[in-house]
C-alpha cells in the first residue's frame, strides 16, 4: 500500500510514456530519441509497431498503473527495434516489456519490478539483456511465449519472482519448463539490496552485489565497472584516476594489475575494479601503465 501511496503523492509530476513518444524526435539512426527526466514519473504503457527507437529513463520510473507495458511488434514490411536503458518499469498486471514478430531490443540496466511478466519474447524476436534486475514479478522475470525468440542475458540479477526464466514449449498452451539462459555471463540469484523498494526508492546499499557487478566492458560515469540496475552507485567511487584496484593508493600493485588488463583486454578476469583506460582513448595499451607510472614518479 505505501509504494501506491509514495506515487499518488507524485500525480502532479506524472506525464504519460505515450506523450514523452509523441513529443520525442529522431537523432542519428533512431527514429525516436526519448530522453525522460528521473524527477518525472512516466506512466501507463507504449505500442511500437514501426521504426528504431531510443529510452533513457535516466533512472526515471514508468508506472504502468496495473495496465500493458512496452510493446513491441515488428514484420518485414515493418521492422522496429528498442534498446532501453536506467529505466524502472513497474505496477503491471500483464508485462513490462514485450517482443512480438521479428522485433530487435536492447535491455540495458533496466529495472523489472512488480509486474506479472517482466519480460515477454515471441516470434523470431530477438533480445539482449545486459545490467538488468528482474524483482517480484508474479509470474516470471524473463518468459519465452513460443520457441523461436533468440535470448541473450548476462550481468544480470533475478529475485523474489515466482519462477526467474520459463520457456513455454514447444507452443501456446503448453507445458511451461525452466529456461537455460544463454550465456548467462555474470547472471546474480541474490537480492539486489534496493534501499527501500516498497517507496519507490531502488538506488542501492552500499552492500548490494549489484555494485561493480556488471559488465566489464561497460564503465560508469564514477570511472568503476558498471553496476547491475538502473540506478549507478556512488559508494565505491573510482574517482582515484590509477587506482585500478580502487584501495585509495596508487603503486606497483595498480601497474601490475594494469598489465594484466592488457594482456588479457579484460578488466573482470584481472578483478580490476577501476578502469585502466588513463588516457581515455577507449583502449587498455602501454600508455596508461606510462600514465600510472608518471602519477607514482610524481606524488
Amino acid at each position: 500500500m505505501l509504494k501506491y501511496i509514495f506515487l499518488l503523492s507524485f500525480n502532479l509530476f506524472a506525464i504519460t510514456l505515450q506523450e514523452a513518444y509523441n513529443n520525442a524526435s529522431s537523432f542519428e539512426d533512431y527514429d525516436k530519441y526519448i530522453i525522460l527526466d528521473s524527477n518525472i514519473i512516466y506512466t501507463g504503457g507504449l505500442g511500437i509497431f514501426e521504426g528504431d527507437i531510443y529510452i533513457d529513463c535516466n533512472g526515471a520510473t514508468i508506472d504502468l498503473q496495473e495496465g500493458n507495458g512496452i510493446w513491441l511488434y515488428a514484420d518485414e514490411a515493418y521492422p522496429s527495434s528498442l534498446e532501453i536503458e536506467h529505466c524502472t518499469i513497474t505496477n503491471s498486471l500483464y508485462y513490462g516489456l514485450s517482443f512480438g514478430g521479428t522485433s530487435n531490443g536492447i535491455v540495458r540496466n533496466c529495472n523489472l519490478v512488480d509486474t506479472n511478466f517482466g519480460l515477454k519474447l515471441y516470434d523470431q524476436s530477438n533480445v539482449s539483456i545486459i545490467n538488468s534486475i528482474f524483482y517480484s514479478n508474479n509470474s516470471v522475470g524473463v518468459a519465452m511465449w513460443t520457441e523461436e525468440p533468440t535470448l541473450h542475458t548476462s550481468y544480470s540479477l533475478f529475485w523474489e519472482n515466482e519462477d526467474d526464466c520459463m520457456e513455454n514449449c514447444p507452443g501456446w498452451g503448453s507445458i511451461w519448463t525452466q529456461l537455460e539462459l544463454d550465456p548467462g555471463t555474470g547472471v546474480i540469484y541474490e537480492n539486489p539490496g534496493f534501499i527501500d523498494s516498497n517507496s519507490y526508492d531502488f538506488n542501492l546499499e552500499e552492500s548490494s552485489p549489484c555494485i561493480n557487478s556488471g559488465s566489464p566492458n561497460i564503465i560508469d560515469e564514477d570511472g568503476s565497472i558498471s553496476d547491475i540496475g538502473a540506478y549507478i552507485s556512488t559508494s565505491n567511487s573510482c574517482s582515484n584516476q590509477g587506482d585500478i584496484n580502487n584501495d585509495n593508493l596508487i603503486n606497483v600493485l595498480d601497474i601490475t594489475l594494469g598489465v594484466c588488463v592488457i594482456l588479457d583486454n579484460s578488466l573482470e578476469s584481472c578483478n580490476a575494479e577501476c578502469s585502466l583506460d588513463m588516457n581515455s582513448d577507449g583502449q587498455y595499451n602501454v600508455l596508461d601503465i606510462i600514465a600510472i607510472i608518471d602519477i607514482i614518479v610524481n606524488s
